[in-house]
């Protein structure tokens, strides 16, 4: 098969590199249906849009130390990289300046180190991750992963299987629907969505959630408080909190069996029914079960340090 390539030099002078300045970029290759695309812009801003068009096209300028463009397509796969030393300084603003056309339907594998991330409008296996960088992602479909270590998370209107995680940031989501996987490390999470099932896992950072259409929600969160806003759907949930609080808000009266353990130094205050928690004989901790309605779902919720409150 052949290879079409095209790779922009910029001039070394010496045994180091020295900046000759942006250089512009605009290139544009075909590509097969549903094409495999792996892409490395180190640092920048790069913003990948969806076309309706058999084709990729890169524009903007080229970072301060790009040594040139790869950008090749071999069969159903496609590389996009900006080639830069294997060591190099200086801040973001001498990064890649990229606009990248893409097929909505494909693959995607994305990569950066001190980069900002703009996605939109692509359908597929979509996976990025970056070093220290922020992601805004709007409308994609499919299997999403999007992580970041140092960075903040907004995405708006996904759909599909969502996985977003972030070690020093926020994860912030809107009216996005489907199965979501969400892990925080010192940050906050809002989201008010339309999953059917969530799983989240947090390290010191609260929780706002409005997911009323949820089925199935699974949460463990430590030092940090959590707000879940919940409709009638929930059937099954396993909830853990260590040194913080949890409220559940149910917009009508969940049909749901409910087992709470308050743990050592947790309390319990349901408001949902008249049902009060019990002290164990040998024990300061308290429990509640009960039941909504027919208790026809499962809601098993543990706490140590922290107050269970459940609310309508």
């Amino acid at each position: 098969m052949s290879i079409l390539k095209y790779v922009l030099i910029v001039p070394l002078i010496g045994i180091s590199f020295i900046s000759m300045g942006k250089e512009a970029v605009d290139q544009q290759l075909s590509v097969s249906d549903n094409p495999s695309v792996s892409m490395k812009i180190q640092r920048g801003n790069v913003e990948l849009v969806s076309w309706d068009k058999n084709s990729i096209q890169i524009k903007g300028e080229l970072d301060d130390l790009s040594q040139g463009l790869i950008f090749e397509v071999k069969g159903n796969s496609v590389i996009v990289e900006d080639k830069l030393p294997r060591s190099y300084q200086g801040s973001n603003k001498q990064g890649s300046q990229l606009t990248i056309y893409l097929p909505k339907q494909l693959d995607l594998d994305a990569e950066g180190v001190s980069a900002n991330y703009q996605l939109s409008q692509l359908n597929g296996q979509i996976s990025l991750a970056l070093v220290s960088g922020k992601i805004n992602a709007k409308q994609l479909g499919g299997n999403t992963k999007l992580t970041t270590v140092s960075g903040n998370i907004n995405t708006t209107e996904l759909a599909g299987k969502i996985n977003l995680e972030t070690v020093s940031g926020d994860i912030t989501d809107s009216n996005s629907q489907g199965e979501a996987e969400l892990r925080l490390v010192s940050g906050e999470l809002k989201s008010q969505s339309a999953f059917t099932q969530l799983s989240v896992d947090q390290v010191s950072g609260d929780i706002n959630a409005t997911v009323n259409h949820i089925t199935e929600l699974n949460v463990v969160t430590i030092s940090g408080d959590a707000q879940f806003n919940l409709g009638a759907d929930l059937h099954k949930a396993r909830l853990e909190t260590i040194s913080g609080d949890m409220t559940l808000t149910f917009t009508s009266m969940p049909n749901i069996s409910f087992m709470i353990d308050g743990g050592p130094g947790g309390k319990i205050d349901n408001q949902l029914t008249d049902d009060k928690p019990l002290k164990q004989k040998y024990s300061p901790a308290k429990t509640l079960q009960f039941k909504t309605q027919a208790g026809a779902g499962q809601v098993n919720i543990n706490t140590i340090s922290g107050k269970i409150n459940l609310t309508k």
